[in-house]
Order: C-alpha cells, then structure tokens, then sequence
C-alpha cells in the first residue's frame, strides 16, 4: 500500500472516530425507567441500507404487480385506445411502485421502539417518483431506452429509476423518525 494510500485510510479512520464521538455526545440512553428516551434515536447505517434496498426490492415488486392489476383492469377498454390503455397500465404499476417502496421504507423504519411519519415517507417516495420521470424524460427525451444510447446507460437509468424514490423515502422518513410512545 503506498503512502498515499495509508494517508487516506488514516484520514478516514480519524473522521469515522469523530463522528462516531460526536453522534454519541448528544445522544441520550436508549432506555430510561423502561420507556424509551427523550429526543431523536440513533441514525444508524444498517437500518437506513434496509430501508433503501428494501424498499427498491418492494418497489420493482410493486411495480409489476400494479401493471398487473392495471392491465386487468383495462380489458374492457376498446382495442383503438392503446395508448390511453398503456398509461393506465403504466400510472397503476408506479402507484403500486411508490405504496410498495413507502410500506417498505416505513415497516422497516418502525422497527424496535421507533417510529416515523408514514404521510411524510410517502411524500418523499412521490418526490423520488418526480426526480426519476424527470430524468429518465432528459435522458431519453421522449424516446424509449430501446432506441438510443448504451447498455451501460440503460441499466445505469434503471437502478437510478428504481433506487431514487426508496431514497426519497428514507430520507423523508429518517427527517421524522422519534420513540415510540
């Protein structure tokens, strides 16, 4: 390993036991008289991953079970409406997307003797929802994935697509997260 190298990975062991000092000078015991402490819990890292990858897993799950329910539900519409019949199948699977991610991104955070705002975790799922249309609309502009760009992007789109709302999620979750009473 060169100098460089261990002058990083000291760096970065120094600023982790820092911050690591710094999170547990303001937090108060977890347990006081049997019920839970006063003021905001720990962020801690493991729980926000879960509610990430979890809540991404639950969304491309919600997804196609919503294009499911959407497609059924528009058999009875005229075989001249394609179209309109598409975007129906298609707002039903992102709204079966973004309950599956804020269910997730939730249950996951209300773990233990914490919780969270449920109507605020889904507001950042629909702020995710809006960051990923809107950049997939600039990506491609207005074009389908299949006819432009590289693999690579496309899946790079994908993850980014289907990560960003979980994302949003946590965030709006974390923002609210207290004891429960």
């Amino acid at each position: 390993m060169g100098l460089l190298a261990w002058r990083v990975a000291v760096l970065l062991v120094v600023a982790a036991g820092v911050a690591r000092a710094q999170g547990s000078a303001v937090t108060v015991p977890t347990e006081q008289y049997g019920m839970p402490a006063q003021g905001r819990p720990d962020l801690r890292p493991e729980r926000v991953a879960g509610e990430v990858v979890g809540g991404t897993y639950a969304g491309v799950v919600g997804y196609f079970v919503g294009r499911g329910i959407g497609t059924i539900a528009t058999t009875l519409m005229k075989a001249d409406n394609d179209r309109m019949r598409e975007a129906v199948v298609n707002g039903v699977g992102i709204t079966g997307a973004a309950f599956a991610i804020g269910g997730t991104v939730f249950a996951i955070g209300s773990m233990g003797a914490e919780t969270g705002s449920f109507p605020t975790t889904m507001l950042g799922v629909t702020a995710g929802v809006a960051a990923s249309l809107a950049m997939s609309r600039l990506m491609f502009k207005g074009r389908m994935p299949s006819d432009e760009g590289s693999s690579k992007r496309k899946w790079l789109m994908a993850a980014l697509d289907a990560s960003l709302p979980a994302i949003g999620g946590t965030i709006a979750f974390n923002s609210t997260r207290r004891w429960q009473r």
